[in-house]
């Protein structure tokens, strides 16, 4: 968590008006007698706060005393682009199919009230000519999402925003709901992922272990490989393999921009 709150802040620069703001999070406010936060979602300090929040709000409002077995993780991928800019475009047309599914639902069959989803945007990123080395599954699904057809540069930036979430079912199966989804729009092969509560855990642990993938920000490149030890088995230092500068600056001034910060990538969708 150090190391990528300084990679952050390097990447920012001294004279980013994002740079004060973040380096400034946990100090004391003595005008205020309390301690400052900075609210930007790739500082450690404040999106494991969050975290603590939004799985506040899940355990004692959205889905308080829904079972396991009405609950399930949704994965939902987004078309691959070259351009940050052009995610907002998406995600709010993706939010508005995903609403209107629902809302139609709930007018054929009462059943579908009862469902509610609660989700966030995460952004991942690739190079451009990564796509051969993809696993089969991904390299299936960047295909079908179209991944760009060409760019100025192999080692161009290729973004990558997918939701993850929540989904309360009620009464409505999993497969109903998944098939839902792909009715509207998301039907490339493995766009849309819908997996079960681990019926050998409880609610809240599902929960917690959900909303700490969602709100995790990571800016390496294959960090799931490198796990979360720090050394190698030999005692070696592991190579973290950071995202560049430009691509830390522009996911943080996209996270921070129109109203930004964490209820920017929150979504939900309330049961009637």
């Amino acid at each position: 968590m150090h190391e990528q709150r300084t990679r952050v802040l390097n990447a920012l620069g001294m004279m980013h008006p994002l740079y004060e703001r973040m380096e400034a999070c946990g100090s004391m406010d003595e005008s205020r007698n309390n301690m400052r936060t900075c609210g930007v979602p790739m500082c450690p300090r404040c999106f494991m706060r969050r975290r603590g929040k939004e799985t506040g709000r899940a355990l004692k409002q959205a889905f308080a005393g829904v079972p396991n077995d009405q609950l399930a993780f949704l994965t939902l991928l987004l078309p691959p682009t070259l351009q940050l800019s052009s995610v907002d475009a998406s995600i709010a047309a993706t939010k508005r199919r995903i609403r209107n599914m629902i809302a139609h639902r709930r007018r054929q069959d009462p059943r579908w009230n009862a469902v509610q989803l609660t989700g966030w945007w995460e952004m991942g990123r690739d190079n451009f000519g990564d796509l051969p080395g993809f696993g089969r599954n991904k390299r299936i699904a960047m295909d079908a999402l179209e991944w760009p057809l060409f760019a100025a540069r192999h080692d161009s930036t290729v973004w990558r925003p997918h939701l993850h979430g929540i989904v309360a079912l009620g009464e409505v199966s999993r497969d109903e709901f998944a098939e839902a989804l792909r009715a509207k729009g998301h039907n490339a092969p493995y766009q849309v992922d819908l997996q079960t509560f681990d019926a050998t855990r409880s609610v809240v642990k599902n929960i917690k272990s959900v909303i700490r993938y969602a709100l995790k920000f990571r800016i390496e490149t294959d960090f799931k490989a490198n796990g979360n030890a720090s050394d190698d088995v030999d005692g070696s230092v592991l190579t973290r393999s950071w995202w560049d500068n430009d691509d830390i600056r522009s996911y943080a001034e996209w996270l921070m921009s129109k109203r930004g910060g964490f209820e920017r990538i929150r979504f939900a969708v309330r049961s009637c």
